[in-house]
């Protein structure tokens, strides 16, 4: 082992600490009572005059809310479904755009495959900076503001990593397949469903699980789009920047790990697949 690897593994095991010592210390604190927290027992365990206070998970359910722009308490519970139907419709238009796009780019010869190409490999390097006025004005101005769907279509978009991950796994299919497809009479729609999409369902999983834990965890549009149905991670982003709330760190750590728990256990049951098959190169599964 050099000492390249030797630095490199140093700094994953750091960086691994790291979050584990953040998890850590959010369950720890999250089963507290608020007196012991205030009293400087940040990183020891419960006292035993205070005691493990397991219950703080079950007052989040109360305590948790926010107020939408048109005056309505919005609880945990309205906030997980509001976060589960964006993280899965926004997960469902923008990898659809990305496989049909990358597909045709790899399937296909046509003037403006380069320029496609090319497009996504610039706005990857170089992001668009300042655009949010112009998709405020757009959202307006079609209606998308609180519409959900409206949001999915105006946010999905082609470039990106995963087009890359398509791209090379779409370039590893042999057109065999679709030549095959062919002589039995298949149209170039009916190949890309029934013979190229089922060759790399394992890809699609995968990246659907990445971009659901990439929109659960994403508070900046449903902020700005989203207002009157806001998500966990704006509703947490709400009510822990809400200088008014009276609500104690230990509660306010609580609903921070109840938000964080469906993408743990999402994570932890399809690790194995999500790295095995996001690959740069062929299929896999």
């Amino acid at each position: 082992m050099d000492w390249f690897e030797i630095i490199l593994y140093a700094i994953v095991t750091v960086y691994v600490v790291s979050m584990i010592y953040v998890l850590f210390y959010g369950l720890l604190n999250s089963v507290k009572d608020s007196t012991d927290f205030f009293r400087g027992n940040v990183f020891g365990l419960p006292k035993k005059e205070f005691g493990w206070h397991f219950e703080n998970y079950a007052q989040v359910l109360d305590d948790f809310k926010v107020t939408d722009l048109s005056g309505n308490d919005v609880y945990l519970l309205e906030m997980f479904f509001n976060s589960l139907a964006y993280a899965v419709l926004m997960s469902l238009f923008c990898m659809a755009t990305q496989i049909v796009t990358s597909y045709a780019i790899a399937k296909y010869n046509f003037k403006l495959k380069p320029v496609l190409y090319g497009v996504a490999v610039v706005v990857m390097l170089l992001p668009i900076i300042g655009s949010l006025a112009s998709e405020v004005q757009m959202a307006d101005a079609f209606g998308f503001t609180n519409n959900l769907i409206g949001v999915c279509i105006m946010k999905c978009k082609y470039p990106g990593l995963y087009f890359l991950v398509f791209y090379a796994t779409f370039k590893g299919v042999s057109w065999t397949y679709a030549e095959a497809a062919q002589i039995d009479g298949a149209g170039h729609f009916k190949i890309f469903l029934q013979v190229m999409l089922p060759l790399i369902k394992s890809t699609i999983f995968a990246v659907f699980i990445l971009l659901f834990i990439e929109y659960w965890n994403d508070y900046y549009t449903p902020m700005v789009f989203l207002p009157n149905k806001p998500t966990l991670s704006y509703g947490l982003f709400r009510f822990q920047s809400d200088n008014n709330t009276s609500t104690s760190p230990p509660i306010q750590l609580a609903a921070c790990i109840l938000a964080c728990l469906p993408v743990l256990v999402l994570f932890a049951a399809f690790k194995d697949k999500i790295m095995g098959n996001v690959t740069m190169g062929g299929i896999k599964g």
